[in-house]
């Protein structure tokens, strides 16, 4: 088997979302047994050790096979990874873009992201996906928020002195806010960073596994 690329995400979400992405794995795992279980497809007993060998890697390649499905979810990355190609499908961003430029990938934020509240993101889910879905992923967003990103780097050179709020207001807010602030307001909008994509993923990884596991 040759192995794909993979390539490391971090995503920032609300307290409880680990646990719930554990439990899930957890579940899904317990289903992984059963499957393994069913059947003589699957078991080893009173084999040859070679003949044993051939079942396991079968049966690794038919989790493999799932997992890239939708069809099991029993590991982290594959809860994750389903989720975000959802993501892509539902927002019709599942198709090839011109490749992000360096600057879409360097650590510190974009122009118009923003934090979620007081509360703000304390809990980290990582992962490892595929490489080229997470190129994708960096893609989509960067060119769909390119607009923005130009316009709201112009708002910055317009109005050096004035700091826009930290996090994103909601409807009853924004009516309190005029001029440039506003303006700011209905700029960002338009900006889609990676971490909307992991946190959505991620919840439509965990509606896809409680799907499963009914």
């Amino acid at each position: 088997m040759v192995e794909r690329a993979a390539h490391p995400v971090q995503a920032a979400v609300a307290e409880g979302v680990r646990q719930l992405v554990e439990a899930a794995v957890a579940a899904e795992q317990q289903r992984a047994a059963r499957l393994s279980a069913q059947g003589n497809r699957w078991r080893t007993r009173g084999l040859t050790r070679a003949q044993a060998a051939a079942v396991r890697a079968a049966w690794r390649s038919e989790q493999r096979r799932l997992r890239a499905a939708g069809e099991l979810l029993d590991v982290r990355d594959a809860l994750v990874e389903y989720g975000v190609r959802e993501e892509l499908r539902v927002r019709g961003w599942d198709r090839a873009w011109d490749p992000a430029p360096e600057e879409a990938w360097d650590q510190g934020r974009w122009p118009g992201s923003r934090d979620r509240g007081l509360g703000g993101y304390p809990e980290r889910v990582s992962a490892r996906l595929e490489a080229a879905l997470v190129a994708q992923t960096v893609a989509a967003c960067w060119w769909t928020s390119w607009p923005a990103i130009q316009a709201l780097r112009a708002w910055r050179d317009a109005n050096p002195g004035l700091t826009p709020p930290r996090y994103r207001l909601g409807e009853e807010d924004l009516k309190h806010v005029g001029g440039p602030l506003a303006a700011y307001e209905r700029l960002a909008v338009g900006v889609t960073t990676t971490g909307e994509i992991w946190r959505a993923g991620i919840t439509r990884g965990l509606e896809r596994a409680a799907a499963l596991t009914r």
